[in-house]
């Protein structure tokens, strides 16, 4: 029980820490499907998350949905809400809350707590004892740092925001209906021919998603 308070107050003290960092930000939240459920929340996070999940629509649901960063109005507030993957089932979302419409410097640091949160996340479901559930979390970060590194990729090949060369993955994947994980991971695989943490529980990216990735990285080279 120990295990399991300190992995919860790890992640409550994470997601507090990027709610309070923020200028303007009266919550922030970790939802997650199948299932659609809220994981955690801090502040407003717990009412307006429930509200979307229960409504079926708003920025967190899209975001869920295209497993793509989305932004939009939230009655007087703005939300970004961000995805990671998780194994085959469904994303984990993070959302933050903000009183104005957020500018680099609020996705900048979103960025940066994102992955940490998750990783805190995965520790809480571990210690309570759902193993499996942890197992995907942790695959998730994998996958988030594999699309971190296919941005770097475009972004180097083609000059370009963060944001913008999310969007050209995103594209791409929507494009030919391939997972945004898998077209990254072979983005990844098509430039080095390595992944850096190889190990036997990474799933080989199907073959249209390595089509995808050469593709694109053959247009972006042109």
């Amino acid at each position: 029980m120990d295990q399991v308070k300190f992995g919860a107050e790890l992640l409550n003290r994470l997601m507090t820490h990027l709610c309070e960092q923020m200028d303007g930000c009266p919550g922030v939240g970790l939802s997650v499907w199948p299932g659609a459920q809220q994981l955690r929340s801090v502040g407003v996070a717990g009412e307006l998350d429930q509200a979307q999940l229960d409504a079926g629509e708003g920025p967190l649901v899209v975001a869920s949905r295209d497993e793509r960063q989305t932004s939009g109005p939230i009655g007087d507030l703005h939300v970004v809400a961000v995805p990671g993957s998780w194994g085959d089932s469904g994303p984990v979302v993070l959302t933050v809350y903000l009183d104005h419409a957020p500018q680099l410097a609020d996705f900048k640091a979103i960025e940066e707590m994102e992955p940490l949160v998750a990783h805190a996340a995965s520790v809480v479901e571990f210690c309570a004892g759902e193993t499996l559930r942890a197992d995907q979390m942790v695959k998730m970060v994998q996958h988030r740092r594999y699309i971190e590194q296919a941005k770097g990729l475009v972004m180097g090949a083609r000059p370009s925001a963060p944001g913008e060369a999310f969007e050209l993955l995103v594209r791409a994947s929507q494009h030919a209906n391939v997972k945004l994980r898998d077209v990254a991971t072979a983005l990844v695989l098509t430039v080095g021919g390595t992944l850096e943490d190889s190990a036997e529980e990474v799933v080989t990216p199907p073959s249209a998603a390595h089509e995808v990735a050469k593709r694109l990285w053959s247009a972006l080279k042109s």
